[in-house]
């Protein structure tokens, strides 16, 4: 958790990586000064008329505008929501489990995507999402197959029409705080250091941040945004808020966002992960929101390829949690410290979340599931879902508790950090 996550977030909005991006963007297409652009010194910085690009960027950066940029330009390339709507249809029809989603919705379908083309989109925010399409392309489609998620959440969840096409802004915006961030830090899977941490964790409030800055936009919008990656039980981040205190468009969010980061690292095997994962993390949702979802989801079976890398991924997350374990039978108890709590806490947490996905005996659970193909899934996310939360006790430790790459806990965090697991 964060010590002043809004802090953090109003920095990384008065950063120049936005500022880049829109520039970069008026390289290859028409974007220009819709209005004189101040500084909030009252300096003028440029007319109304100037061609935003990368050859003005000297006389922007280094000053805090009196005005969001995306209120003070205009585009002729700028997006529409019918325009959104139709590349969303094409990435949905290019997942197999998307698909198979969209085609169950029947007379549904033509509910869903009215809300795509009937959304708010007051002018800036199209602005930024245009800059998104074009400049940080993965992003902008990301976030189109988590609209369409969350609207499909929103129809099991008998969402009105308005609250469907709020849903629908929200997804679309749901990481645009990701664009105040640098996006090196977070390729190739690397480890992220300290600032990089700081700004994933923070990015669902400079979301919030950029929608409470348009006055045509719901607050019910900002809201959904800065609750993303909230969970009911309260393990989520940022605020670590529980149950009721996260809003119905918040909750579909956050339930979408999951479902989605599976459909992107596994688009074909993500129909099979999914039963599983959202099993075994109910408490962590809406029960309603995940358990119509997990009626819509098809039946699958793995391959044997799939299967022997989810006993081998789940193998080598026990053998993780053991080797901790050890570590902190060993330790005499002058050597307890509050990283040694915390990960003891934490690896409990995780034991108890095993057990309660059924696996009192992981060994007992692997064995098993080389007998019943309906188990093999079920032990592959298990794997997931066990490496991800072990990643997640080694980044917070490492933030909150620097360690000696010599010590005990230095390289049982160091291992995990350099886990391969997915």
């Amino acid at each position: 958790m964060l010590d002043s996550p809004e802090s953090v977030s109003a920095d990384l909005l008065d950063n120049d990586r936005y500022l880049e991006a829109a520039a970069s963007f008026g390289d290859k297409r028409s974007l220009v000064a819709a209005q004189p652009i101040y500084s909030t010194h009252g300096i003028k910085l440029l007319d109304t008329g100037a061609r935003i690009d990368t050859r003005i960027l000297g006389r922007l950066f280094g000053h805090k505008l009196a005005e969001p940029l995306d209120r003070c330009v205009a585009s002729e390339d700028a997006i529409r929501p019918r325009d959104i709507a139709a590349r969303a249809r094409e990435l949905v029809a290019e997942v197999p489990l998307l698909a198979y989603l969209e085609a169950g919705l029947g007379a549904g379908s033509a509910r869903l995507w009215s809300a795509w083309e009937r959304c708010p989109l007051p002018p800036a925010i199209a602005i930024r999402l245009t800059v998104a399409r074009d400049t940080a392309t993965d992003l902008y489609e990301h976030s189109l197959r988590c609209t369409f998620v969350a609207a499909f959440i929103g129809l099991g969840g008998r969402f009105s029409d308005r609250d469907l096409q709020l849903l629908v802004t929200a997804g679309l915006l749901h990481d645009m705080g990701m664009m105040h961030a640098d996006p090196a830090q977070y390729e190739g899977g690397k480890a992220l250091d300290p600032m990089a941490r700081r700004a994933l964790l923070a990015h669902p409030l400079t979301a919030q941040l950029i929608a409470q800055r348009e006055p045509l936009l719901s607050p019910a919008v900002a809201s959904a945004l800065a609750e993303h990656h909230e969970r009911v039980d309260g393990s989520g981040y940022p605020r670590g808020l529980h149950g009721d205190a996260i809003g119905k468009h918040g909750r579909a969010l956050a339930l979408a966002e999951v479902v989605t980061g599976v459909v992107d690292r596994h688009p074909d095997e993500a129909c099979g992960l999914l039963a599983p994962l959202l099993r075994f993390n109910r408490r962590s949702f809406d029960g309603g929101l995940c358990d119509a979802l997990l009626a819509a989801l098809p039946r699958t079976a793995p391959g044997e390829a799939v299967a022997a890398a989810g006993h081998a991924a789940f193998d080598a997350a026990v053998a993780r949690i053991d080797s901790w374990k050890r570590i902190s039978d060993s330790m005499q108890e002058d050597d307890q410290d509050a990283a040694t709590a915390f990960i003891d806490a934490r690896i409990d947490r995780l034991g108890r979340w095993l057990a309660d996905a059924g696996v009192d005996d992981p060994r007992a659970a692997v064995l098993a599931a080389q007998e019943e193909p309906a188990l093999q899934w079920e032990i592959a996310a298990l794997a997931r879902e066990a490496g991800w939360h072990l990643r997640q006790i080694a980044y917070e430790v490492s933030e909150c508790w620097p360690q000696p790459p010599s010590s005990p806990i230095g390289e049982w965090i160091a291992m995990i950090r350099e886990s391969t697991l997915a």
